[in-house]
């Protein structure tokens, strides 16, 4: 990676550049410097394996620019550099940009801050993290599995198909940026992990996960202590699994399935291009009572394990209240969108009569597919720690007696929506860590893939039969945001079984 000195000093040579240019009217210039360090873990008992994949680095450093006319305020030119933080490489993309402007009619100028965030603290013991930690947390954890499961599997057991996979993933990333509409570099940096494990015991058919996240190497050393056994313990407790018929039931939803849910569907409704687009679930009813009252959400970009003090705009990064008990208080915004929305003639419709006349442009990122941020990535609305609050919340066990006869569901996977974005369904299959609960108390393990929820967020939102106090981490693969969130208990929830599911895959 670049120092932070680096990129700073290449953001202030170029904007000085940049200034003196006469075909110019305003311009910004974005350069980042990302990382992330992966190692996957790959062991197969009955099959040679490596155990721990080798560590792989993804690396991208770079600028992005873009650049306004001086002949006309709405025409906009784009264009990005990899690799090379020299003036001419300025240069070359400033020709790129000017070339390929276009005119658009909704772009409302570059975004203005006054003051400049202050830089995000606390990062620095990752950010300077050998790549040989990582690989040693993958292999601590495999090896915590491994000696897990011959402690404790049954000596009669011949060719238990032990399976464990995951990953240690570090990401880390420096960025600064110049705008003509803002004074002086802003800057930020950030670095956080996450870990999953996964263990299969095939002629048991159990499987079980576990997961950790954090910003620090402490976390990152009990992680790898503690997950690989902890998975194990669980899978092999998950033996001689049942696979429930179709119906209805009462379940009580672990942090990681409403994880799922909300980062496929809940949260993208939650923001101002949804509502533009008329793609948002929750169409025309901003201020309206769209979850319990019992619930509120909020995306802290101060209070998690990612933590950004500024946007990829270079605006500050902001805390914002979208669930406020049960109704819908604010969306996720970047500064194009909430500019467009503000505009838009049929914004009421959209919105409903108690939508604000803006939004706060505080959640504008160019994210990569990895979630880290990335010079050529397209800025767009992202969450960054969503908060799940809750009053009148009950312990676990208390869950699980308020449920009393009902489904346990710990993990899901291939979660999407189905009839479009808008319509709120959805569609999710049970993975793990899922039990039945019978007169209060958690019994058979379900088999993983033998039932899929076929629902609609309001199923699971709108009126829980009881609500979690404990909030707890979780992440989704692939996905930018972090949740910690408590359970929900809810009722006459769809469940399909899965014909021809044969335990765990």
């Amino acid at each position: 990676m670049l120092s932070a000195a680096e990129i700073r000093r290449f953001v202030t040579d170029a904007a000085s550049m940049l200034a003196r240019q006469r075909d110019l009217a305003a311009f910004e210039i974005y350069c980042s410097s990302s990382e992330q360090v992966v190692a996957r873990l790959n062991h197969t008992g009955e099959i040679a394996s490596r155990g721990v994949e080798e560590v792989k680095s993804l690396t991208a450093d770079g600028f992005a620019l873009r650049v306004i006319t001086r002949r006309d305020a709405h025409e906009v030119g784009a264009a990005s550099v990899a690799g090379d933080l020299s003036m001419e490489a300025v240069r070359r993309a400033l020709r790129q940009a000017m070339d390929a402007a276009v005119l658009d009619p909704n772009f409302p100028g570059l975004p203005a801050a006054a003051h400049a965030p202050r830089p995000t603290t606390g990062a620095a013991e990752l950010l300077a993290l050998s790549h040989l930690a990582v690989a040693r947390a993958a292999w601590t954890a495999l090896e915590g599995a491994t000696r897990e499961f011959a402690r404790r599997v049954a000596r009669d057991l011949s060719n238990p198909g032990l399976i464990i996979g995951g990953d240690f993933t570090l990401t880390r990333e420096r960025v600064a940026q110049a705008s003509s509409a803002m004074a002086g570099i802003r800057t930020d940096r950030d670095a956080y992990f996450t870990a999953s494990i996964t263990v299969i015991v095939e002629a048991l058919q159990a499987k079980a996960a576990a997961g950790a996240m954090g910003r620090s190497q402490t976390e990152l050393q009990r992680a790898q202590s503690l997950l690989g056994r902890d998975a194990v313990r669980r899978a092999l407790a998950s033996n001689a699994p049942v696979c429930p018929p179709s119906g209805k039931y009462r379940v009580l939803l672990g942090a990681q399935p409403l994880a799922e849910i909300l980062s496929y569907m809940v949260i993208p409704s939650l923001t101002t291009g949804a509502f533009y687009r008329a793609d948002s679930a929750y169409h025309g009813r901003f201020g309206g009572q769209v979850m319990d009252p019992r619930i509120s959400l909020i995306d802290d970009p101060a209070h998690g394990a990612i933590r950004r003090s500024m946007t990829c705009e270079g605006m500050p990064a902001q805390r914002t209240s979208l669930i406020r008990n049960g109704r819908l208080t604010g969306l996720l915004s970047n500064h194009y969108d909430s500019h467009r929305l503000a505009a838009d003639r049929a914004r009421t419709e959209k919105l409903g009569e108690s939508g604000p006349a803006n939004f706060a442009a505080g959640s504008g990122y160019r994210l990569a597919d990895y979630g880290g941020r990335r010079f050529d990535a397209t800025l767009h609305t992202s969450a960054t720690n969503v908060l799940m609050k809750t009053t009148d919340g009950k312990s676990q066990p208390e869950l699980i007696k308020a449920v009393r006869n009902g489904i346990l569901i710990g993990r899901v996977w291939y979660t999407y929506p189905i009839n479009g974005q808008r319509a709120g369904d959805f569609t999710c299959t049970v993975s793990g860590d899922s039990y039945l609960i019978e007169d209060g108390r958690l019994t058979a393990p379900i088999a993983p893939n033998c039932l899929r929820i076929n629902a609609h967020i309001d199923d699971v939102f709108g009126a829980p039969c009881a609500v979690g106090i404990r909030a707890l981490p979780a992440f989704v693969w692939g996905q930018p945001e972090a949740f910690y969130l408590p359970s929900l208990a809810v009722d006459h929830l769809p469940l399909a079984s899965i014909p021809d599911a044969s335990g765990a895959r």
